[in-house]
């Protein structure tokens, strides 16, 4: 007996994409916002003005998290994920100037974003190919 897998369709799978980018969006601003109310630490203390920039990051991305949700937009896809590359370089240059230079809330907010960058990538390389064959 034949076994048959259900693959979704097109439509269904930017809608499951759209909220596998939303969700790992709002785990980011999950970990940001523990940061900035303290339940988790980093390995230089954070001043206060840095704990507010954390705090700032985790709205930044509880909006984009929303915004995942509900648009399925290029622009949306393209802008987030080169907000994530941006980010990423930002932490690797300011990584120099900190004492030990990574910690392990930053990296896994690193892979967190890669994780992201892939989705947004597939949603738009998924777009490009559906916009062929339409």
């Amino acid at each position: 007996m034949a076994t048959t897998t259900h693959r979704p369709s097109t439509p269904e799978r930017t809608v499951l994409l759209q909220r596998t980018a939303a969700g790992i969006a709002a785990f980011i601003a999950g970990i940001y916002g523990l940061i900035w109310a303290g339940a988790l630490t980093v390995v230089d203390q954070a001043e206060v003005g840095e704990l507010g920039i954390l705090g700032v990051a985790g709205v930044v991305f509880l909006v984009l998290a929303a915004l995942l949700w509900r648009f399925a937009s290029r622009v949306l896809w393209i802008g987030t994920a080169v907000l994530q590359a941006v980010m990423i370089w930002m932490y690797v240059v300011i990584s120099a100037e900190r004492d030990p230079p990574f910690e392990v809330w930053g990296i896994s907010i690193r892979v967190a974003q890669v994780a992201l960058i892939g989705v947004l990538v597939t949603l738009l390389v998924q777009g490009t190919r559906r916009g062929r064959r339409g």
